[in-house]
């Protein structure tokens, strides 16, 4: 009989491709991952991976990979269904986010709905945007919160609010590159001047196989200006560090400025004034798994306190 516990320790081994990796990543030692994969292996009478090293996929491997996850999958639904016909909201939830979207929004909505269900165990994936999207069509989340997903077909999307990208100029760069200009030292930045700061000041971008880096790079060609780049990172968090400590001007979301711990007390802030600009934020789950109550529950949370806002 097969054990779902071990086809779920096979699971993880065979997207870490480290057994050290995949069992730190589930909190046992590689004495006990290694005789789950042996139990396995066992059971269906072949090997499920070359021991390289690299450790690889055999051929049966592969395909027992593909049909685990939808065994584990129609589990973890059977499950849900169980706990929703006795009509009680609990079992356990996986949220997805990316990691700086996690720090600012997920702490509250967290506490609220945890109050309110405190029988449900959450847990938190943390990624880039394709890695959050690739978890949930993996199965491995229950719902994210963020950009719309590329793959429309298979996720469907609620709408949560609109965000906006704006221009973030620290004050002491101002001082220093237009030490004579008094149009610039106001209260408040014009989108002119915006963008003047974002060619004359150095200037910190993020790669572009991030959300925001793929919007700066069609803004920039868009409008035709090539930012004075000093320094490129592809963590937000390092992003918005490095701007709060007055390094150079970034081109953001203003959530993660209105919601930040960092302090930019002393920094201009401009909307971009672009439809580019313009993106909704949604929250996302499977369109063909089972919607359950506790999902529902969660997703309800999410939207009575982030729907309907303009940020």
């Amino acid at each position: 009989m097969i054990n779902f516990l071990n086809l779920q320790y096979f699971l993880v081994l065979s997207e870490e491709m480290n057994f050290r990796k995949a069992a730190d990543k589930l909190y046992i030692t590689q004495q006990s991952l290694s005789g789950h994969i042996m139990k396995l292996e066992d059971f269906f009478g072949v090997p499920l991976f070359n021991r390289g090293p690299p450790l690889t996929l055999t051929p049966a491997g592969f395909h027992l990979k593909k049909r685990a996850a939808e065994l584990v999958a129609i589990q973890s639904d059977l499950q849900q269904e169980l706990v929703d016909i006795s009509g009680f909201i609990g079992g356990s939830l996986t949220v997805g986010s990316t990691h700086v979207r996690a720090q600012v929004l997920l702490p509250s909505i967290i506490n609220t709905f945890h109050r309110q269900y405190p029988s449900v165990k959450l847990k938190l994936f943390e990624g880039n945007t394709t890695e959050v999207e690739d978890a949930l069509k993996n199965g491995q989340l229950d719902v994210s919160i963020g950009f719309l997903p590329t793959d429309t077909q298979r996720i469907t999307s609620i709408p949560l609010y609109g965000e906006s990208f704006v221009i973030v100029v620290p004050d002491v760069l101002l001082a220093e590159y237009f030490p004579n200009d008094d149009t610039i030292h106001g209260s408040s930045l014009s989108y002119e001047q915006g963008l003047m700061c974002l060619e004359k000041l150095p200037f910190i971008s993020i790669t572009n196989d991030t959300k925001i880096g793929n919007f700066c790079e069609k803004f920039f060609r868009k409008i035709g200006i090539t930012p004075n780049i000093f320094l490129e990172t592809i963590n937000v968090g390092t992003l918005l560090s490095m701007c709060s400590e007055g390094l150079g001007a970034i081109v953001c979301p203003m959530t993660f400025i209105r919601y930040s711990y960092y302090d930019f007390s002393h920094h201009k802030i401009c909307v971009i004034e672009d439809k580019l600009s313009q993106r909704p934020i949604v929250v996302n789950y499977l369109s063909k798994k089972y919607q359950s109550k506790t999902l529902m529950a969660f997703i309800s949370t999410v939207r009575m306190m982030l729907g309907e806002q303009e940020i």
